[in-house]
């Protein structure tokens, strides 16, 4: 199952997409994304559908390299523009995940 995040970090937002059933919680996304230099994070899911439409391309390029069912792509890296194509109540729950969460 196709899934977007919207990943806040001390440097913004960045939009991702994934297949991980387990979500951005999973040790799998935190090892995932800690090397990438995200060791602390909050993540919300928002809607594929939604990304899709505002991303096209972009979001499809995203989805087409996603070389296994763990893998994370990275769709939007510009904060602002991450943070504008999306209202607060598109945003699901949010996930807080850092050093010592366990």
């Amino acid at each position: 199952m196709l899934r977007a995040y919207m990943v806040f970090s001390g440097t913004g937002p960045i939009l991702v997409v994934t297949r991980l059933s387990t979500g951005m919680q999973s040790r799998h996304a935190q090892e995932h994304l800690a090397g990438k230099g995200l060791e602390k994070y909050i993540a919300f899911e928002v809607p594929v559908a939604r990304a899709k439409e505002r991303y096209g391309p972009r979001f499809q390029t995203a989805v087409d390299r996603l070389n296994a069912p763990e893998d994370i792509r990275v769709v939007d890296l510009d904060g602002h523009h991450v943070f504008s194509n999306f209202q607060f109540n598109e945003m699901g729950e949010p996930v807080f995940v850092g050093p010592g969460d366990d």
